[in-house]
């Protein structure tokens, strides 16, 4: 009864009771469905107040003393805005940390989340998937594997780039993060390699199973998983259809392109959006506390033991399946073009004398290489014989 709402002519009844003496109280209670301390309380009440003792009162209590003051809760609020408005991480654990910064006695991270659902900024799930029910993998030394994939950004003016990330899976420390026209096997070897000079060579790099990270679905290699066996790094690739294996630097990807999209229009050109990584990596790596590697920062846990190292000796290549719908050949690049499945592919003049290496996969998917470096792939297009190049992004 302690939370029902008394209807009036029950409280009017209990407070004119005073003439009904003799009347059995527990058989007017039950008459009338009230408690008798709900009784005797709306009696007394109007004995005091008079018919104002009988509206009905909030049982919110008049002193919250754990409740923090408006003054903090207002802090809280502007964190919660500022952070939105940069593009960051907005959530009660980073508030806290920011809190936690500027006073000793800040409120705890349930308190700040209590505060965001009050002002309705948060809608509480409590349906969601518990955490304990998720499967979590996680590299034990920094440098025992990376994890690599690219992402499609748009800039100001329209033009579409791509962006290059390698991200540790130990500490998520991010030791590259890179805008290019188009992520070729040179930009990956290239980032790569500044990056093994920067933070040392990873033991492992895990990758999706997009073309310029690896042939194993094709039958073949391409030039990063060749140039990785050779410096002793081992390549992981991840299962089909399965982003989840390349959790972390998805989800990097996301809190990247948040960051982003709140300065979008100052973003027109690659240099802009490049200068705007490097902040974005030296905030994730040295500021932002992350929640996956208990709310420290990537920079502090990766530091924290000593990292693995690659293979001391190159790793043999990996062997290649007998596979009856693969064929390769060796053809001649002349002026610019190369003569392949009946079909005249171009190349560029730039290769002209060069001898090009094909690997025809379901007598239509070609992949062609030049020195055991991807040139270029295609699916033919079997109305036509002369197969020019694709054009260029812009």
């Amino acid at each position: 009864m302690a939370g029902r709402v008394v209807p009036l002519d029950a409280r009017m009844m209990a407070a004119m009771s005073e003439p009904l003496r003799g009347r059995n109280v527990a058989g007017l209670c039950r008459q009338l469905g009230i408690s008798r301390q709900s009784f005797y309380k709306w009696r007394a009440r109007y004995q005091l107040e008079g018919l104002d003792g009988l509206e009905e009162r909030s049982r919110r209590p008049q002193r919250h003393p754990y409740r923090v003051s408006l003054e903090v809760e207002e802090r809280v609020v502007w964190w919660r805005k500022r952070l939105v408005e940069q593009g960051l991480d907005a959530g009660a654990a980073t508030i806290h940390w920011h809190v936690s910064k500027e006073a000793p006695r800040s409120p705890s991270e349930a308190t700040i989340w209590r505060i965001l659902v009050r002002r309705g900024f948060v809608t509480p799930q409590p349906s969601k998937r518990p955490k304990g029910s998720i499967r979590r993998f996680e590299a034990d030394w920094p440098n025992e594997r990376w994890q690599a994939d690219h992402t499609e950004w748009v800039l100001a003016g329209g033009r579409r780039v791509q962006i290059l990330n390698l991200l540790d899976d130990h500490s998520r420390l991010c030791v590259a993060s890179l805008a290019a026209p188009t992520v070729t096997s040179d930009v990956l070897w290239d980032t790569f390699s500044a990056a093994g000079g920067r933070w040392g060579w990873p033991s492992s790099c895990l990758s999706d199973n997009g073309l310029v990270f690896s042939g194993k679905l094709r039958g073949f290699e391409v030039d990063f998983e060749i140039r990785l066996r050779a410096a002793g790094i081992t390549p992981i690739t991840s299962r089909p259809f399965h982003p989840q294996t390349c959790g972390k630097v998805e989800r990097f990807q996301q809190t990247l392109k948040k960051w982003l999209a709140a300065r979008r229009r100052h973003l027109t050109n690659l240099t802009l959006l490049n200068t705007c990584l490097a902040d974005f990596v030296d905030y994730y790596n040295h500021q932002r506390p992350h929640r996956g590697i208990g709310r420290t920062t990537p920079y502090k846990r990766w530091s924290a033991q000593s990292p693995a190292r690659p293979n001391p000796t190159p790793l043999p290549p990996r062997p290649r399946p007998l596979d009856p719908n693969t064929t390769r050949y060796e053809r001649p690049v002349v002026a610019g073009n190369v003569h392949a499945n009946n079909r005249i592919i171009r190349l560029g003049a730039q290769y002209n004398g060069r001898t090009a290496h094909v690997v025809v996969r379901n007598s239509n998917h070609l992949a062609i290489y030049i020195d055991d470096q991807l040139i270029r792939t295609l699916a033919i297009d079997t109305t036509r014989r002369y197969q020019p190049l694709p054009p260029p992004h812009h």
